[in-house]
């Protein structure tokens, strides 16, 4: 596969963004159910303020129904949470941020509890439960609609947790019950919204059950009738790891996760390369970032997203008086996003002055 120079890359505010997925608590500890009891607006404001002064303007962040929205039989908003939701959104706008919005995320274990965060794998396999689940969608996306949001994503990751998920293992859902969900979730939020909306996937091109958008086949059986947008997740050591995506077109494609291997396999026992988490070690993953990173730009994606503001000490430390230290890789493309913000503010201002 050919690799790419780092030279043709361009980093800029509209084709890079970052994840920032959940609350950071500066105590060695995060949060990903952070909406209710665990929302802190001074954290939420020092991270947002981050993200705008390294020149990021688009995030992903995890802000699941499950977080907001008390259970009993169905979704009912939690008073406080919403509120809650709703200041994050207006801190985000103040930064001028948009947002993509992760409505679920599946891969827990253990039982659930009402605003636990907990994706209910038991409800997309009965008809009654979809039912349950496009209900409550429809009361998240016709609150947020008007605001700055990229995408309404359904889920993190559906049809892959399904192998790793102890709560999708533990309740049986199939790739097919899944698939008749998201589906079903789809034709509905496109009832309310002009926004894309859609899911996310894992993309690994050695290992065929992992193979959700780079198979043609998979594309056509569980993808392209339920998402408006090819968005993926690739941890890889560097670009040759990479399907060659140019050929894939059809609808906008973004990698909404990416960055070196993040799993911990140091004998390639489950995984077909050995893992040691690098995407958690500065130097190696800002080593694969820089290999990925044009490989997808010219392969036609127009978003990628680095993992993460929130939990990578890779790429931003969280201390405990409250303050950041930001690591070379968020040193590097904050760096490039403002070369090029300048280089461009600098070649309007010539041109009026011509004028």
């Amino acid at each position: 596969m050919t690799r790419t120079s780092t030279n043709r890359m361009k980093f800029t505010s509209e084709n890079t963004g970052v994840n920032l997925p959940w609350l950071n608590k500066h105590d060695g500890y995060q949060s990903t159910n952070w909406l209710n009891v665990d929302y802190d607006s001074t954290k939420i404001e020092a991270d947002l303020a981050l993200v705008e002064s390294l020149g990021f303007t688009k995030i992903r962040t995890f802000l699941q129904i499950e977080s907001v929205m008390a259970y009993d039989a169905g979704f009912t908003w939690n008073v406080t949470a919403k509120a809650n939701l709703n200041d994050f959104f207006d801190r985000c706008e103040n930064h001028g941020i948009s947002v993509i919005a992760v409505m679920n995320s599946g891969n827990h274990d253990g039982e659930c509890a009402s605003l636990d965060g907990k994706f209910r794998w038991d409800l997309p396999k009965t008809q009654g439960g979809i039912d349950v689940m496009v209900a409550a969608q429809t009361l998240y996306i016709n609150e947020l609609k008007t605001r700055d949001i990229l995408m309404f994503e359904f889920c993190n990751e559906p049809y892959c947790e399904l192998t790793w998920s102890a709560g999708a293992i533990s309740a049986g859902t199939t790739k097919a019950q899944m698939h008749t969900y998201l589906v079903q979730s789809y034709n509905n939020a496109k009832l309310l919204t002009d926004i894309p909306v859609g899911f996310s996937e894992l993309e690994e091109e050695e290992q065929e059950i992992y193979q959700t958008f780079s198979s043609a086949s998979n594309r056509a059986n569980y993808v392209d009738d339920c998402t408006d947008i090819y968005s993926m997740h690739i941890y890889r050591p560097d670009s040759s790891y990479v399907y060659d995506f140019s050929s894939v077109v059809g609808k906008t494609k973004w990698c909404s996760e990416f960055g070196h291997l993040n799993y911990n396999d140091p004998s390639a026992s489950e995984h077909p390369a050995a893992g040691n988490l690098e995407l958690y070690k500065e130097a190696s993953n800002f080593d694969a970032v820089m290999s990925i990173s044009p490989k997808l730009i010219n392969d036609g994606f127009g978003l990628i997203m680095p993992w993460s503001v929130a939990d990578n000490n890779g790429f931003i430390k969280h201390n405990a008086d409250g303050s950041h230290g930001v690591c070379r890789l968020a040193n590097e493309i904050s760096g490039k996003i403002k070369s090029v913000r300048i280089s461009t503010t600098s070649r309007m201002a010539a041109t009026r002055t011509a004028v």
